[in-house]
C-alpha cells in the first residue's frame, strides 16, 4: 500500500473512532410527533385515538437497567453500541432473556412486561421508537411489578 493510501486509511480509522465515541457520550436525543389515529386495543376507548410517536437515543452505563415495565403500543429497539440483556415475562413466574450485541434489534409488543440491563463492560447506545396514547404523560413507559422470575 502506498504512503498516501496508509495515511487515508489511518485518517478514516481515527474519524470512525471519534464519531463512535462522540455518539457514545452524546446526550439523550428525544423527538416526538403526533399521529391522528391509532388503535391501542385494550388501552383505548375501543376505537382509534390520537397517538404520540417517540424516537429516542440514549446511553446506558454498565450495570444500568430500565426496570420492569410495558408499553401500550409497539416498540422497536436498536442497539448501536454495547451489550444488553432484555428479559421478558413468558408466563406466570416465568421469564426468558436474550443477550444482544451492537447491531442487534428487537421488538417489544404492546403489554409485554420486560426489563433491559446493560450487561456489557462499556456503555450501551440504544435507539428506541414507540407509540403511546397522546392523552398520556410523555414517555411511553408504564411501570410493572417485578414478576419474581429471576
Amino acid at each position: 500500500m502506498s504512503r498516501r493510501g496508509k495515511t487515508v486509511t489511518v485518517a478514516l480509522v481515527v474519524v470512525t473512532l471519534m464519531a463512535g465515541t462522540a455518539l457514545a457520550i452524546s446526550n439523550t436525543i428525544f423527538k416526538l410527533g403526533t399521529i391522528a389515529s391509532y388503535d391501542f386495543g385494550a388501552y383505548g376507548p375501543g376505537y382509534p385515538v390520537p397517538g404520540t410517536i417517540q424516537i429516542q437515543g440514549f446511553r446506558m452505563d454498565p450495570g444500568a437497567s430500565v426496570s420492569w415495565h410495558y408499553h401500550k403500543g409497539l416498540s422497536y429497539v436498536i442497539l448501536s453500541h454495547g451489550t444488553l440483556t432484555e428479559e421478558h415475562v413468558v408466563g406466570p413466574n416465568q421469564c426468558a432473556s436474550e443477550e444482544l450485541t451492537a447491531g442487534s434489534a428487537f421488538v417489544e409488543g404492546p403489554n409485554q412486561v420486560h426489563s433491559v440491563t446493560n450487561t456489557g463492560k462499556g456503555i450501551a447506545v440504544v435507539w428506541w421508537a414507540t407509540i403511546y396514547p397522546a392523552s398520556d404523560a410523555p414517555g411511553g413507559i408504564y411501570p410493572a411489578n417485578d414478576p419474581n422470575c429471576h
